[in-house]
This record gives C-alpha cells, structure tokens and sequence, in this order.
C-alpha cells in the first residue's frame, strides 16, 4: 500500500486524475497542521487540501491506525465513506461534497474541497449564526433517510444496503462507548471534586442507565436507513447560504432519528454554553439563545415535514394510503431523538473527551456553571420525553430546567 505523504501527493494525483492541469502553482496543506477553527477537532485520518488556481480537492487516506493514537483500526472504513458519500450526493447534492474518485487499493478517495465554508461548532463557539441551518439539516437527514428506507427501496436494495454498510467495527465505538463504558469514563476533573461527584450521580443511577440501555437496544436493532451516526457540529460546513455535511465513515443502516438527537445535542450544549459565556451585551446574548433554540425547532419541524412530503410522493405503492404508518414512525423518532440527545451530550460534557463548546468558556466558574446545566437538562430531557408530542415540549424543557438553575445560581450568589 502507498501511503500518501506531502512530499508525494502530487505524483499520486498525476497518475489518477490526469484531466487536471498540475502544471501550475499547487498548495498542499494536511489537516490538522492548522488551528481547530481552521480544521475540526478529529484526526483519525490522514487527510490534504490540494489547490490549483482552478481546482480545490480533500484527499483522504485511511491507514491500518489512527493518525493521532497510531491505534489500529479498520481500512475499510474509508472505501464505505466514499460508498456512502456517493448515495448520499445523488439524494442531496446540495448537502454533500462532490465525490470525485476513489482508489480502494491504497485506502484513498478524493472530494471536493468546501473549505470556504466554516466549521459549525467552532462559527458557534464565537456567536456566529447560521439562518438557513436547521431547515437545512433538517431536510438533509429526512431525505437520506427516507430514500435510503424500506419505505422507498425495493427489498432486494435494502437489504443489500444493510449487508454494505454493517460497519461492525466503527458501530461498536458507539455501541460501546456511548452507551457502556461512559459509565466507567474519569469524569472531568478541571471543573472540580464536586463538579465530578455531581456528574458522577448519572452514571450510577440506575434510572438513567436503564434509559441508556433502552436506547442502546434501539440504536443495535432498527435498520431503518442509511444513518451518519456522527452527524455533530464538527462535521458540519456552513455558510449564511449553505451547508455540507462531512467526514462518513461511521455510516451505517441504523434507526430513524439518531441524527437528529445527536445534533440536537450539540445544539443544547451550546445553548448551556451561551447562558454563562460572556457577551457585548445581554441583548446579543438573548438573541443568540432564541437563535439557537430557533434552529432546534426548525430542525425537528423541518425533518417531520420533509420526510412526509418523500412519504406522499415516493413512498412504495403498498404503503400508500398508510398515514398512521407514518405518524407512528414521526412518533417514535420524536420519542427517541430527545433521548440520544440526551445521551450524547451527557457523554461529551461529562468524560474525559475534551468538548469544545464548553472549553470556549475561559472562565472556569462560567464553565462549571454551563456544563452542570447541560447535564440537568440531559437529566430532565431523558425522562420527560415520554410526554413530549412535539419539538415545542422538548424546548420547554430546555428553558424550565435553565430558569430554575439560575434561580439556585442566583440564591448562592
């Protein structure tokens, strides 16, 4: 195998994309030598901005480990991502970078390069607004989603996707990590002893684990479409106009509305990190609050409505007529999503994983403050999903859980 180097990329790319002019000035940047902002926060693979004067490529390469951890860990991820990438532009193309070719040999694919576009969580992290973003992803994950369905596949094709995207390997990072052994994580030990013995109360209640159980148990058996399964706000490029979704190769066929909990998730977190970070004014702060929970209800709302409208229009012949059929699928991803979301966040804010959204917070008291209600919400999403019949509920829950936890704040103060 040919492992793609700085030094030799440009050989490599002669040799399979010839129609492109390397006659000219070429820059070559690998990800990860820039700042977060710049490049994301994940480096499993080795991966390179390539730009001609014309042209803008990624060029991605999965080795046998991981570029930071030299871990071992499957190549065959990265010929599933292309695979994956590939269906998901011929559903969305307006959601999903340009996959160009892809080299299953040498573990490599190239892609069009969205590097104009800024990296979500970190545009958030400074307050910067997205108008256009979960109606966007709301339509993105409905329409993946219901075309990559039994509900518009023949069975021969479903089936078929299930057996290409089983991605045992990557799925048991989440099944595992997620939903087992954050029970045994070190929890975040820089907030301090009482923050770590509050946090530590959700993993040893058996309450909250069993919850975890049942949704672990969801996420194992639901093969009802092509799934990111990693879809957080580092994955996301966006503009005031438009969005991409990236880096797939956790993919694989799994339940309907896991997406949309796992970026509501970090949606609420940054939510909680808004309340305490500070801001030119409490006036803006407001405004990026409402923006953010804005975004939350537009996303949840848009996903319903995108997904009905492929129901009405494509849905396969014996399904028509079935509304009730659909109303119980829209009602079960509205059970679980808040859930995951739950899951997710909880996981990130509280293990030793390093989160951004709250690492913004300078100030170490601010940053306790917004984590410890991001758990209580986490807390209090979990259960009080099960009364929840639309996106309005889990929104209340959000801002009941934040007004009484400033109420405390405030009579310790």
């Amino acid at each position: 195998m040919k492992e793609i180097t700085k030094d030799n990329i440009i050989e490599y790319l002669k040799e399979h994309m010839p129609n492109v002019r390397w006659d000219c000035p070429v820059s070559i940047r690998m990800i990860g030598e820039g700042t977060q902002e710049e490049d994301g926060d994940g480096y499993v693979n080795y991966i390179y901005r390539v730009h001609t004067p014309s042209q803008a490529f990624v060029v991605k390469q999965g080795l046998p480990r991981s570029r930071v951890t030299e871990q071992a860990i499957g190549t065959y991820r990265n010929r599933l991502e292309y695979d994956s990438m590939r269906i998901l532009y011929a559903i969305v193309p307006e959601y999903v970078p340009k996959p160009i070719f892809q080299d299953e040999e040498n573990h490599v694919f190239v892609m069009e390069d969205v590097s104009e576009l800024k990296i979500v969580r970190f545009a958030l992290n400074k307050n910067k607004v997205f108008p256009k973003l979960g109606r966007q992803c709301g339509e993105y994950m409905a329409k993946t989603e219901f075309y990559t369905s039994e509900f518009y596949l023949s069975r021969e094709e479903y089936r078929k996707l299930q057996c290409r995207f089983e991605n045992t390997e990557l799925r048991r990072i989440m099944e595992d990590g997620m939903f087992l052994d954050c029970f045994g994580c070190e929890m975040e030990s820089s907030l301090g002893d009482n923050f770590k013995k509050f946090a530590t109360q959700f993993g040893e209640d058996s309450r909250y684990r069993t919850e975890l159980y049942k949704l672990r148990r969801n996420f194992m058996s639901h093969a009802d479409a092509l799934i990111h399964a990693d879809l957080h706000t580092s994955n996301l490029l966006a503009s005031r106009e438009e969005m991409k979704v990236i880096d797939m190769e956790f993919t694989f066929v799994g339940p309907f509305g896991y997406d949309l909990g796992y970026l509501t998730g970090n949606l609420i977190s940054q939510y909680c990190a808004a309340c305490f970070k500070p801001f030119s004014t409490e006036e803006e702060r407001k405004r990026f609050k409402a923006y953010l929970l804005a975004t939350i209800k537009e996303l949840f709302e848009t996903y319903n409505m995108t997904f009905t409208k492929c129901w009405q229009k494509d849905a396969k012949d014996r399904y028509e007529g079935q509304e009730g059929l659909l109303g119980s699928v829209l009602e079960e991803v509205m059970l679980t999503a808040p859930g995951y979301a739950s899951m997710v966040n909880w996981f990130r804010a509280a293990s030793e994983i390093e989160y951004p959204d709250f690492l913004a917070i300078e100030d170490v008291n601010a940053r306790r403050f917004a984590t410890t209600l991001s758990l209580l919400i986490d807390w209090n999403i979990m259960f009080a999903r099960y009364r929840y019949h639309s996106v309005d509920d889990l929104i209340d829950t959000i801002l009941e859980t934040e007004k009484i936890y400033q109420k405390k704040i405030e009579i310790l103060k």
